[in-house]
């Protein structure tokens, strides 16, 4: 897969994004009220929560590797939000379309003000696909995040960790 660490802005389309418009289907997966307009049996959906963090080798590994040979089904569209072990204390909005994904920094733990805040930690993504095999996908992603003993160890083994993803430049005060 392409790793891009810059945004695209959207195209401007004939009239403006209205609160009272449908939310996109990902959006709509993770609060748990998707309901798709066409159904198809070669399509599906699956929305996948893990509280450990993603080791960054091994989620590139597994992006370059397997999901982008399609081992899992074709994977279309894919969007949420994700931490990298090697960089804890950032959520990051995972967006991927195709053959292009995008992992961008959204804020720092710090700047969450609501205790429940879904953003505080973990995986919360949401998967669109071709035939796609949710048990073997979801044992995949299992496999690219943090084990017990790497979690035991903490951050600063953490920041030893390969991490090829694009860096992220960023202040602490934003």
């Amino acid at each position: 897969m392409t790793f891009t660490g810059v945004e695209l802005a959207s195209a401007t389309v004939e009239g403006s994004y209205a609160q009272k418009q449908a939310r996109p289907g990902w959006v709509a997966l993770l609060n748990g009220v998707f309901l798709p307009s066409l159904d198809h049996p070669a399509v599906s959906a699956l929305r996948y929560e893990q509280p450990r963090a993603f080791h960054p080798a091994r989620l590139k590994r597994l992006l370059d590797e397997r999901v982008e040979k399609g081992v899992f089904g074709r994977l279309v569209r894919s969007n949420g939000f994700c931490r990298l072990s090697t960089r804890p204390h950032v959520t990051a909005h995972w967006e991927h379309v195709g053959e292009f994904i995008s992992l961008m920094p959204l804020n720092f733990d710090h700047q969450i003000s609501d205790p429940d805040e879904a953003l505080a930690f973990g995986q919360d993504l949401v998967f669109i696909g071709l035939d796609l095999d949710h048990e073997e996908f979801l044992r995949a992603l299992d496999d690219a995040v943090l084990s017990d003993q790497e979690l035991a160890a903490g951050p600063s083994s953490w920041s030893t960790f390969t991490d090829p993803f694009p860096s992220w430049t960023l202040s602490h005060d934003q």
